[in-house]
């Protein structure tokens, strides 16, 4: 009789009805039929009603709320979506034992993190969440459930790599922030941004790990053709090739360096593939190299496919820039190391900053390539150019944002944070040649977003002084992005408390498309790395943009696009109004 507890008469629990009982946490009804007593958790896992007030035929438990029924002997569920839990009774002298003892995580785990990807799998986010605590109860780390996220989001992405893995490996960064139990709430919120994202998905195909020996040569002739094989998008080869550099138990240094040469031979999908590489190395931290296969495998077709806006008309006039200054190849690379009280000459500093928020392409090129060769550290210019990055969402248009008549949002300019913030990763573990191309696609991107600024510059917004983080957290909640700005501006508490108020601001359902979900929790893990670095400005561009109305639906804009598209009129068209 180990475990049982005596709980209640067998007389006082009505017949073919139930009866609550309480144990420590445990909530259990007791449910007394024909057949014998039953005990189930009181909590209807659907919606939270109590089911001993449900109705008993049989064996059969009926919630009285949402008809979900169950079978009192084992917990299966017959009509709804989820299980629960039922307890071994025994009944002796006219009393009800029973057996409350939990079962042994190693015996439970497997069960729950098999329901967690069915979970995922039907996009039910209340499943997702009670299997999430439930894994936490049992003492589960956030990375195993992560990883369990990530085996069904990495092998599932059509493309490759997207948002979602983004998302859920910052979120796996943001839990750090919370105090129990909440620390598992941005975990769920990246669970269920991927869910929603593969939903009803498919395992991608992959190709076979390429015998890198007998193909290549040797692991060096295979990491020196990775970068070509993207270039010339071949990605099947590429990603076989991957496989087999991972199989043959190539480094993760080496790895890194292939992608990163690879995504900055061109500026690649806006940014994307080098935001997605620093994701899934910072991830692989976390979750182990053993996960380099699932990670990184799906990297390489995001990155074969991007789009090479290089090859594009908007950066014609940099890039002419970039070869008449440098026609020789890259730039002198300068050492690496360059501590915080490492500072920029004020004059370089200011200079750079001004040509980047309001200067040409000409002008950008000059300055990032007279700072490298004047002796400035990369890290220092990563600053500048970070820097103008906040100014850039500080500057953007919002009514545009809302305005389905016009081809620009906020994506449009929270890019530029993230990406600047990759290439800081970057430079941080690989300061090559490679990388500071990289920081000159970094130059021109900050500039040439100036497009999406508002015209007419509203004065800026003062600081609101201020000791309550929770005071931002209420300002974005409202929606109100001046008095969000304003009091991160004048904030004079702790720090870490004021991340904590914008990681909460972008955990929380302050979002609501999946798309803006991802953004919003990029933006404001960028933004915290960013302001460790640089200062408070990148936290006030953020809490601007968790505050500000956003656009989350696009199908009105879809709609007047389709008229486009059925009348032939390309973007860019000076052709009359939609009609």
């Amino acid at each position: 009789m180990t475990g049982f507890v005596r709980a209640v008469s067998a007389a006082d629990i009505p017949d073919g009805h139930g009866r609550l009982w309480r144990h420590g946490s445990k909530r259990i009804a007791l449910f007394r039929t024909p057949a014998g007593v039953y005990a189930a958790d009181n909590r209807c896992p659907h919606q939270g009603y109590a089911l001993k007030d449900g109705d008993v035929r049989g064996d059969v438990l009926t919630c009285a709320w949402h008809n979900w029924k169950f079978r009192l002997t084992d917990g299966q569920c017959l009509f709804g979506g989820e299980n629960i839990r039922t307890y071994p009774v025994s009944v002796r002298d006219g009393w009800v034992y029973v057996d409350v003892t939990d079962p042994a995580p190693e015996e439970i785990a497997p069960e729950l993190f098999a329901s967690l990807l069915e979970a995922m799998g039907d996009v039910n986010t209340g499943r997702l969440a009670r299997d999430t605590m439930r894994l936490r109860a049992i003492g589960m780390p956030l990375t195993e459930v992560v990883r369990t996220g990530v085996s069904y989001g990495a092998t599932r992405a059509e493309y490759g790599w997207n948002h979602s893995l983004a998302t859920l490996a910052d979120c796996l960064t943001m839990a750090s922030a919370f105090e129990e139990p909440l620390s598992a709430l941005p975990v769920i919120q990246g669970l269920a941004t991927v869910s929603r994202t593969e939903v009803r998905r498919p395992p991608r195909p992959r190709p076979d790990p390429a015998d890198v020996a007998r193909e290549y040569g040797s692991a060096a002739a295979g990491l020196a053709a990775f970068p070509a094989l993207i270039d010339d998008e071949r990605g099947d080869e590429a990603e076989a090739l991957l496989r087999g550099l991972l199989v043959a138990g190539v480094s993760p240094g080496e790895i890194r360096h292939a992608f990163l040469t690879a995504i900055t031979n061109h500026f690649l999908g806006y940014g994307h593939p080098m935001i997605y590489c620093q994701k899934a190395f910072e991830l692989l931290t976390r979750i182990g190299w053993s996960e380099a296969d699932t990670v990184l495998a799906p990297l390489v077709p995001a990155i074969t496919w991007s789009t090479r806006y290089d090859r594009l008309p908007y950066m014609r006039r940099f890039l002419r820039a970039w070869r008449e200054a440098d026609p020789a190849g890259p730039l002198p690379v300068v050492p690496a190391s360059a501590g915080p009280d490492t500072t920029v000459p004020a004059a370089v500093s200011a200079g750079l900053r001004q040509v980047l928020l309001d200067g040409m392409p000409e002008d950008a090129v000059a300055g990032v390539m007279g700072a490298v060769r004047g002796g400035v550290p990369v890290p220092r210019i990563i600053d500048v150019i970070a820097s103008v990055a906040a100014a850039r969402l500080g500057r953007f248009d919002i009514d545009s944002d809302t305005d389905d008549t016009k081809d620009a949002g906020w994506l449009d300019v929270t890019h530029t944070l993230t990406y600047v913030n990759a290439l800081r990763w970057a430079w941080s573990a690989d300061p090559s040649p490679a990388v500071l191309r990289g920081v000159l696609h970094a130059a021109w991107f900050v500039q040439w977003t100036s497009k999406f600024d508002a015209q007419g510059q509203p004065s800026p917004v003062g600081p609101h002084v201020v000791s309550d983080a929770d005071e931002v957290l209420r300002a974005i909640r409202k929606r109100d992005p001046d008095q969000a700005v304003a009091l991160v501006k004048g904030y004079d508490g702790p720090a870490a408390a004021l991340e904590t108020a914008l990681t909460q601001a972008a955990a929380e359902d302050n979002s609501t498309a999946s798309i803006m979900v991802a953004h919003a929790v990029k933006t404001t893990t960028a933004a915290i790395s960013e302001s460790r670095a640089s200062g408070r400005a990148p936290l006030a561009a953020a809490a601007r943009f968790l505050a500000a109305p956003k656009r989350e639906r696009f199908v009105y804009q879809a709609t007047l696009e389709a008229i486009d598209f059925i009348h032939g009129r390309a973007k860019g068209d000076t052709d009359p109004a939609r009609g």
